[in-house]
């Protein structure tokens, strides 16, 4: 605000003040610029030193921490929010220019670089970034950093300011349990490995874990019961272990994870796994419900290992084999946690071979496709083929689809193999129907993925106009009992589709997933396939053929016609005969065949 000046007062006041210069001449107009410019300079003064205390108590009372970096001289201002932050006082730590980015983790550092380079020359508005700031204890903070430049009438910047928000709460604590979440267990791992190449003695342990088949409680109590079911299993994990002997954190869905520091011996993890495992298996009572589960475990022990390991070591390593590890101990019975070992390092090993394998194995002509013949039990003959895949590898020569295909799955190869093993079985289709002057149904499994993919029914259309194969020859797309269920009223529209155009749809490995029956009889399928697992124990267990006959009256009650796998003796397809069952598949009338034998069959 600028003062309003009398001048008349002005002069007045300056005459009676000089006397002792009454011989000396006046310019009054001088002396009235002068003592007005001395007036608005102390007005300035007092308007300043109010902005610069108002400024201060808002810095006091922010949570941010600010800061103002001049590009030319390099001089840095941090606030002292900003150093109570990472905790440094002024005496510990007087950086300049860009010395506090190292700070910044070396994972961020050069991202927060790049965000900042593209600020200050123009390409975006303002600067803001997510970045890991180191504090004294050599623990990471996450921080949203933001930032404004100050440029000159040329456009260039000449200094920068803005401030630092502590969000750490938010980006490591799990919303719901408010357990560490995946990004914070990381981070401590990673710590505890580079401690440990620092001081092999500190050993440590990693115990991943999840709870079996949590998502029938998602799908049967409602995903309210399932959110309160994991707030009680995050309890239940935190009752077991002295928070200051382990991290416990949940790392998504059903997947938690705990990390123990100063372990001596492989028994103590095993005590630590046996408490785990005995909180989490006893009843858990929510509202008037009483949920029972089993959880799996898998740990990896951190001890003396050979240098070239210990050079590998990583927080992504240690998950992954620890992950391994769990799904061995899904395998036992006995026990619900397993270690991992140098078995399963190798098999983990030939799994990252074969999936690497993989990309590159059909411009390779590696993979091959094979026919299981379809046989109606009524009379014997082939009524149609299963297209099966296989890969031929140069070293470990053919190798089962059962091997492989998991691994296309989780490393996303899965749609292209799917893609081209429709196409080669529609293709192979087509010639026998041209050479033969017949139709040969043929059948193709297809993976949740592919199912659930953009572009599916275009994909389908598409190869039955190209191969000119008649829809009525792809007989059946068979869909696995637990895709089904995923997302059950998106499935029926999809399926719905696929079938107005003439496809048959098969249900693949009934009996071995969870299918609600409520959706069961909305499916727009036709036939229902019984799993092997069930035929291979038909002479020898009444159970197993109690189950069989159970599935073959459901399927009878909903219109589905049945096929069962695995026959592989005279008593098994004996039996399958008497319960009803319309079509086999097994090694006992064929085992799968190349697309030459297939068409002397036909």
């Amino acid at each position: 605000m600028t003062a309003s000046l009398d001048r008349d007062q002005i002069i007045k006041s300056f005459d009676s003040g000089a006397s002792d210069y009454v011989d000396k001449p006046i310019d009054r107009e001088v002396t009235l610029a002068r003592l007005r410019n001395q007036m608005l300079i102390k007005q300035a003064r007092r308007e300043l030193l109010r902005s610069e205390q108002r400024y201060t108590l808002a810095v006091r009372g922010t949570n941010d921490g600010m800061w103002d970096w001049d590009l030319s001289t390099g001089d840095l201002f941090l606030s002292s929010r900003w150093r109570t932050m990472v905790g440094i006082n002024s005496s510990q730590w007087q950086p300049r220019g860009a010395q506090w980015m190292d700070l910044i983790h070396d994972e961020d550092r050069p991202r927060v670089i790049a965000d900042l380079e593209a600020h200050l020359i123009g390409e975006t508005e303002h600067f803001e970034t997510e970045l890991r700031m180191r504090d004294l204890q050599n623990n990471y903070r996450w921080m949203l950093c933001r930032g404004w430049a100050v440029r000159d009438v040329n456009g260039n910047a000449s200094r920068i300011a803005g401030s630092v928000t502590d969000i750490t709460e938010g980006k490591v604590a799990d919303a719901l349990t408010g357990l560490p979440n995946r990004n914070l267990f990381r981070d401590r791992v990673a710590r505890g490995v580079e401690q440990y190449k620092r001081h092999p003695a500190r050993r440590f342990a990693v115990i991943y874990m999840d709870i079996d088949q949590f998502k029938l409680i998602n799908d049967h109590y409602g995903h309210d019961v399932g959110d309160k079911f994991l707030v009680q299993v995050a309890n239940r994990l935190e009752s077991a272990i002295r928070k200051g002997d382990a991290v416990i954190a949940r790392l998504g869905g059903d997947e938690f994870a705990v990390l123990l520091e100063n372990i001596r011996v492989a028994s103590d993890v095993a005590s630590v796994a046996e408490r785990l495992h005995h909180q989490v298996y006893q009843p858990m009572v929510i509202g008037d419900r009483e949920v029972l589960t089993r959880r799996s475990m898998g740990i990896v022990f951190v001890k003396d290992q050979n240098p070239k390991y210990v050079e590998l070591l990583s927080s992504e390593l240690l998950l992954s084999q620890a992950d391994t590890a769990m799904d061995e101990a899904k395998k036992q019975s006995d026990r619900a946690y397993a270690f991992f070992n140098n078995d399963m390092m190798r098999e983990t090993a030939s799994r990252l071979e074969l999936g690497s394998n993989l990309r590159h194995a059909i411009t390779r002509n590696q993979m091959h496709v094979v026919y299981q013949p379809l046989v109606s039990i009524a009379d014997q003959h082939t009524i149609g083929f299963e297209a099966l895949l296989r890969l031929k590898h140069p070293n470990h020569g053919m190798i089962s689809s059962a091997t492989f295909i998991p691994i296309a799955e989780s490393n996303g190869m899965i749609i292209e193999l799917g893609t081209w093993v429709t196409q080669q079985a529609c293709i192979q289709a087509s010639e026998w129907v041209r050479k033969f002057g017949t139709q040969v149904s043929i059948s193709v499994n297809v993976s949740t993925k592919q199912l659930a993919g953009v572009g599916f029914i275009d994909l389908i259309r598409d190869t039955l106009r190209l191969t000119k194969l008649p829809p009525a020859c792809l007989k059946k797309l068979e869909v696995t009992e637990s895709l089904l269920m995923q997302n059950p009223d998106e499935t029926i529209k999809l399926l719905s589709a696929l079938r107005e155009q003439g496809i048959t749809i098969g249900i693949d490995d009934f009996g071995t997933g969870y299918s609600s029956l409520a959706y069961l009889h909305q499916m727009p399928l036709d036939i229902l396939k019984v799993d092997r697992s069930f035929v291979m124990e038909i002479e020898t267990s009444a159970k197993q053929t109690a189950i069989v006959r159970s599935i073959i009256a459901l399927a009878r009650s909903l219109g589905l016609a049945t096929v069962a796998e695995g026959a592989e003796t005279i008593g098994q397809l004996s039996i399958l005969a008497e319960l009803g069952v319309d079509f086999v598949q097994g090694y006992y009338l064929s085992a799968s065949v190349t697309a030459d034998l297939a068409g002397q069959m036909v």
